[in-house]
């Protein structure tokens, strides 16, 4: 069922103050950067993946280039080996609608013997366009960061800190580790957790960036009660949305910061007291009850929309994907983040 006739309705609702300093980030280019202003979202428009012999469990999407998406599947041996697709999504904004997703290629992502991955060898959580390949996140029973080529081909893993390493007590935890990743606007590989590891906190999650020959540092990200962190993606260099899930698929967008916060850079254990990235919600499910939400996994940014005249807004559009686990279809969400001019 489309939603877009009353989709509009809930942007009041979905008004929110969002304080993040008075210094200047550096944006995504062409992004705008709101400085104690108001961002809203709207939801717009759902569509569902035709599906293909191996196509399911989609959990990461990003933007490769005009309408052109790169998205992964967590699967490994069930339907096939550790593999991502390439998809073609088309928006029409004079109509607030999403064209019907076509693939257009895909590869499989190699081990560092550049051999496919045996199965149960990764659960594949997030993907992102970096230097020309893509860098993603496996979580589960093996948690890595991997960059790879434009066809899957091994590159390098990122070293995880002391800390986040796996022992029987420590380290990034089974379905609660490595689950989203984000690339900032230097090519900065940020990742996060879903919650806390072994050692810290439940809903203390953990967001790392590997810096570029400045090392790395860390941050906590604190998860409402009952919710894990699903996804990240980078707004500009201190900022991120996240994609909070509960049971129930009950779902939230929060808009969060690193500025105030405290670092946490090699950490071995966190008490809870620590000062988290400050978070506002920018988009809930809640309002919008006949919406079949999914099993919202992943999100990606899309195009700027056209400027109107007189508005005191610019707009981008968001895609969340669902990760349908092979039990029913894949869909993408769109919704309209508005952020305030200055």
């Amino acid at each position: 069922m489309r939603l877009r006739s009353w989709g509009a309705a809930f942007v009041s609702a979905l008004a929110v103050t969002l304080t993040i300093g008075s210094g200047v980030a550096t944006a995504v280019p062409g992004s705008p950067v709101p400085d104690q202003s108001m961002v809203t979202s709207r939801y717009v428009d759902t569509e569902i993946v035709p599906g293909i012999p191996s196509f399911g469990a989609i959990s990461g999407i990003d933007q490769t280039a005009n309408g052109d998406y790169a998205m992964i599947s967590t699967d490994v041996g069930r339907a096939g080996p550790a593999r991502f697709y390439t998809t073609h999504i088309d928006y029409y904004p004079s109509v607030g609608q999403l064209g019907v997703p076509r693939f257009t290629g895909g590869g499989t992502v190699l081990s560092p013997l550049n051999l496919p991955l045996l199965p149960g060898d990764a659960q594949f959580e997030g993907i992102r366009s970096v230097g020309g390949g893509y860098v993603v996140v496996s979580g589960g029973a093996h948690q890595f960061v991997r960059q790879i080529g434009p066809f899957g081909t091994f590159v390098r893993d990122l070293p995880l800190p002391a800390a986040w390493r796996p022992t029987r007590t420590a380290g990034v935890n089974g379905q609660n580790g490595l689950t989203g990743v984000a690339v900032g606007p230097r090519g900065q590989i940020s990742v996060i957790t879903a919650g806390g590891l072994r050692q810290d906190p439940g809903n203390a999650a953990r967001l790392l960036t590997f810096g570029s020959g400045r090392g790395q540092s860390e941050y906590v990200y604190r998860t409402d009660p009952g919710k894990v962190a699903a996804d990240v993606i980078a707004v500009n260099n201190t900022d991120f949305l996240v994609l909070e899930r509960g049971r129930g698929r009950v779902t939230s967008i929060y808009w969060a910061t690193t500025r105030g916060a405290d670092a946490v850079t090699g950490k071995a254990k966190l008490s809870g007291s620590e000062k988290a990235m400050p978070k506002t919600e920018v988009f809930s499910a809640n309002p919008l009850p006949q919406l079949v939400t999914g099993n919202m996994s992943g999100m990606a940014w899309g195009n700027w929309l056209p400027d109107v005249r007189g508005q005191n807004y610019r707009a981008r559009m968001l895609y969340v994907v669902t990760n349908n686990m092979f039990a029913g279809p894949t869909r993408v969400h769109a919704i309209e983040v508005r952020f305030p001019r200055r």
